[in-house]
């Protein structure tokens, strides 16, 4: 759904969740023309905007989740293909669950139309809005699907804000090597920032190593007795080549990269890059498998974001505890990526892995597994307020927009979610069955339910 925007000020009054340390908790917050103009108690909020019309909202206002990394438009077409028509949010997520093994979002030998692109964005934007997302940054979006975007986008049909991380994969026919990538980058005259409040572009995306569970992510210390520490996919020297490039022509560059090994080569390269490692949001993307604290502490200090996600280590905690024993405990060490300064936020990589915010919130605070009732070391858990700023205030300063989203503030975009009851004060295996019943994406109502 999409409701047309509210005419003139509106007063919601509710338990408000701030996520602004200057004010946590509020009574109401007024709307006008798509932007928050007051928040605080609700008679101050009431004589700030006279003559705007009073909702009284049932349940607890969140600031609305931003997934920072999640392939939408892949989604879009993996519910096209899979999903029945009409189905509401739970049978998307057990859809993907049951799906999680098909290699195709989109029947072999065919090839997605432009308008097959938006159809898919129409589908899958408000299964998402319905969890409290409003925001995603998109990981590794191609030449095809930064068209579709952009064409959901002119339509007025791109109702999540998207950031969009452009990939460019090296020795595809387009990109074979270093210097095709730079060209091409080079030749569109934009770089990381482009675009507006609802499509705009971020770093690029590049892979520095593989996947854990294959044995291919770049470790210090070895996979086994073998001596084999994993796969680097790019050597330090092109990798380092690329980054002087993209901080000089004002690209971020964000990296997957697994492996202690991985992430404190980007690191290094990253260092090379001065003030364009915080303008421009570098980050690394995992990062979870035994990086060292003096690398952790690095990247904090040169302002690298910690892109981590949940769902992966639920579905590889037991096949990495199999591979390597009790060196997986620490895996996807969220509270030392918090406890070395860095800013820490929160994707699913959905919807290939689990992506219900609900259910990764709970993991990062239980360490909980698939397929095992032991939980990976407690040592590396988070409360679940350093769950929800991942989702919001991180993952906004992730997405170029912590002026704008993520706190629920006077000034700040009224993107927010009305939950059931408050995540921060029930018990915590209770945070999987809170339901959102309305989603707001500037001020516009994009999911609303009773359920």
């Amino acid at each position: 759904m999409n409701e047309p925007m509210p005419r003139g000020p509106v007063v919601f009054r509710a338990r408000v969740v701030t996520m602004d340390p200057e004010r946590p908790e509020a009574e109401a917050f007024a709307v006008d023309r798509g932007r928050i103009v007051a928040v605080g108690a609700a008679d101050d909020v009431a004589r700030s905007v006279p003559g705007a019309r009073v909702e009284d909202l049932e349940g607890v206002v969140l600031p609305g989740l931003i997934d920072a990394h999640l392939h939408m438009e892949r989604g879009g077409l993996k519910a096209l293909t899979f999903l029945a028509p009409g189905a509401g949010v739970d049978e998307f997520i057990q859809t993907m669950h049951d799906t999680f093994d098909e290699e195709d979002d989109w029947p072999a030998g065919t090839t997605p139309t432009l308008a097959d692109r938006v159809r898919g964005l129409g589908v899958v934007q408000p299964l998402l809005h319905a969890l409290g997302i409003t925001g995603v940054v998109d990981p590794a979006v191609t030449i095809d699907e930064m068209r579709g975007y952009q064409e959901a986008h002119r339509l007025g049909a791109l109702t999540m804000r998207t950031v969009a991380m452009p990939y460019l994969e090296f020795g595809s026919v387009a990109t074979p090597d270093l210097a095709a990538v730079l060209a091409h980058l080079d030749g569109t005259g934009v770089s990381t920032g482009f675009g507006d409040d609802i499509l705009r572009l971020g770093p690029i995306k590049v892979y520095a190593d593989g996947e854990a569970l294959k044995g291919q992510a770049l470790l210090d210390t070895p996979w086994d007795g073998s001596g084999y520490t994993g796969l680097q996919r790019i050597s330090e020297d092109d990798f380092g080549t690329l980054v002087r490039f993209c901080a000089e022509r004002g690209w971020g560059v964000g990296t997957h990269a697994v492996g202690a090994g991985a992430i404190a080569f980007v690191t290094r390269a990253y260092a090379a890059a001065g003030g364009a490692v915080r303008d421009r949001r570098f980050q690394l993307i995992h990062a979870y498998l035994e990086p060292g604290s003096a690398t952790m502490r690095s990247a904090a200090e040169l302002g690298v974001i910690a892109s981590l996600q949940p769902s992966i280590i639920w579905h590889n905690g037991v096949g990495l505890r199999e591979k390597i024993g009790a060196r997986a405990e620490t895996a996807n060490p969220v509270r030392s990526w918090l406890d070395a300064g860095a800013t820490v936020a929160f994707g699913s990589d959905g919807p290939y892995f689990a992506f219900d915010p609900r259910h990764l919130m709970w993991q990062a605070i239980t360490r909980r597994v698939a397929g095992s009732d032991v939980p990976l070391a407690a040592s590396e858990a988070i409360t679940i307020d350093e769950a929800l700023g991942a989702y919001t205030t991180g993952a906004a300063y992730a997405s170029l927009a912590e002026n704008d989203r993520g706190v629920l503030r006077a000034g700040m975009y009224a993107d927010w979610a009305l939950w059931s009851a408050d995540p921060r004060t029930v018990p915590v295996d209770d945070i999987r069955s809170l339901r959102v019943h309305r989603t707001d994406v500037g001020g516009r109502t994009v999911h609303r339910s009773t359920s």
